[in-house]
Formats: C-alpha cells, sequence, structure tokens
C-alpha cells in the first residue's frame, strides 16, 4: 500500500493522479509552478533476499522541472541518498518492496500554503511563527 501525505508549500502542485499495484506505480501528467510535467510508470522490483528502495524525485534544471527514479537494495550496510546532476526539489514518492512480495510507501504531494488574515490585520502562515 502507498500513504498519500500531503505538505503545504509555497510552489504546490496540480494533477499527478497515483494509482499503483503490486507490479507497477502510476502517476499522471500534473503541473508544479504552472510547469506541466508528463505522466510517469515505473516497475517495482523485489529482490529474494533483501528489501528494494524506489525513490521517485522531482529535479530541477535549466528547462524546467523532470523525474529521477532511483532504486537502492538495501543489503548489509547499503543506503539510500540522492546523487545526481541535476538541483533535487522534491522527494515525490519512496516504495519499499520486500523479499516476502509486500510493498509500502508514501507519495508526497504539494498543497497551496494557506495563508490566514488575523484579526489586527497581520498576515501569517503555518509555516511563520510570531
Amino acid at each position: 500500500m502507498i500513504e498519500r501525505k500531503t505538505v503545504q508549500n509555497r510552489r504546490y502542485m496540480t494533477g499527478f493522479e497515483l494509482e499503483h499495484t503490486d507490479k507497477a506505480v502510476s502517476i499522471g501528467e500534473g503541473s508544479l509552478d504552472s510547469f506541466a510535467l508528463p505522466s510517469v510508470e515505473f516497475d517495482l522490483y523485489y529482490d529474494s533476499t533483501m528489501p528494494v528502495l524506489h525513490d521517485l524525485y522531482i529535479v530541477e534544471g535549466e528547462e524546467g522541472y523532470d523525474y529521477r527514479l532511483l532504486v537502492t537494495y538495501l543489503g548489509g550496510d547499503t543506503i539510500a541518498y540522492y546523487d545526481q546532476d541535476s538541483k533535487l526539489f522534491h522527494r515525490l514518492m519512496t516504495v519499499q518492496t520486500t523479499p516476502d512480495g509486500a510493498y509500502r510507501g508514501e507519495y508526497v504531494f504539494l498543497e497551496p500554503r494557506e495563508i490566514e488574515v488575523i484579526d489586527d490585520g497581520k498576515v501569517e502562515s503555518n509555516s511563520e511563527t510570531t
């Protein structure tokens, strides 16, 4: 199962509908900062002896945003980390598969930051402290 989580941010997403099975993950097209991103799909890999981590990142480049998928076999003291050239913007999804055929993960969706007006006329957001 993949759990959807939401995070408020000044840069937010629209679209990106998630579908998944125990064999593959599909995310529909969407936009981020008015930049259109195509749909993306990837297979889930399973290993018979160790867990496998699938991290889907959104990266920033000169042309706009793009995806990067990194797959890490978690054996021994191997750790997963982003080591690519493009500037990392957001870890959109992490899915871990296990040798017994199970999978679990999280999908982190960026929603618009809510700004509320306080009685004294000051503007505050949930991410600011007074």
